[in-house]
């Protein structure tokens, strides 16, 4: 995967992907992994974690990734507008279903894994708690802390909300077996798939073969809380491995 400039991402027409450079950030690398399911051609430009990222903010109204954008149309960060454009420029690959019922199970299930308060939300708080907690935090994470809305209240409250989220994924992968299917929703892939695959990097890091983070950076994501691990189900880390290499692209590209 080539990154090109932020300018001359800016500056093209057709789709646009902006990643955190580096990071397995999951709402970024699912945005990708949904673009190539559909196969879509975008072109990837890099998100500094934790800088200014002046040019990205003028032009995205956000210095934060993933950004994506098509032709002249408003730029969108949030996951579930980028959904929905990419519905809407391969319709043919739809990744929601078509009935009402499977379509509201669908967006439910996505929003308790990417949306506020949701898995990443939660996992996000508690990878900040060491350094605001520390004596002297550093800048760049008491910035991204204060921009996720980081108190000590909703810190405290976030590994048993991932973990209760983590118990109604299993539930519902179970539910799913029992009638012979091995997706979130349906008897294909949805957004939900795509989405779990890519969060469970903060519950579950997958091995660098899978996911090539830098050595250094490792420690961050694996470090994860035993109440966390516990919920974990081996059902939903079977989900991964299958879905990962039968439908994105291995190894992730960071």
């Amino acid at each position: 995967m080539h990154y090109e400039t932020i300018d001359d991402i800016i500056a093209a027409d057709g789709l646009r992907l902006v990643l955190v450079q580096g990071f397995p950030s999951p709402w970024g690398q699912a945005a990708k992994a949904m673009m190539d399911y559909k196969q879509l051609g975008y072109r990837v430009g890099p998100q500094e974690a934790g800088g200014e990222n002046t040019a990205l903010l003028a032009w995205a109204g956000t210095n934060s990734g993933p950004v994506v954008a098509w032709n002249q149309e408003r730029p969108v960060n949030r996951w579930d507008d980028i959904l929905m454009l990419l519905e809407r420029l391969a319709a043919a690959r739809p990744l929601l279903p078509v009935t009402a019922a499977e379509r509201v199970q669908v967006l439910g299930l996505a929003h308790e894994i990417c949306g506020e308060l949701g898995l990443g939300w939660n996992r996000r708080l508690d990878m900040f708690r060491p350094a605001i907690e520390s004596a002297e935090p550093p800048p760049a994470i008491a910035a991204m802390a204060a921009k996720w809305g980081y108190t000590a209240e909703s810190a405290a409250a976030a590994n048993a909300r991932v973990a209760d989220t983590l118990r109604l994924l299993t539930s519902v992968l179970e539910a799913q077996h029992s009638r012979g299917s091995e997706y979130f929703v349906g008897d294909g892939p949805t957004a939900v798939d795509f989405y779990w695959v890519m969060f469970s990097n903060l519950v579950d890091l997958m091995p660098p073969e899978l996911c090539p983070l830098d050595a250094a950076l490792r420690p961050l994501f694996s470090n994860v809380p035993e109440v966390i691990r516990a919920a974990v189900d081996p059902i939903l880390l079977a989900h991964r491995e299958r879905f990962l290499r039968a439908h994105c692209v291995v190894p992730m590209e960071l």
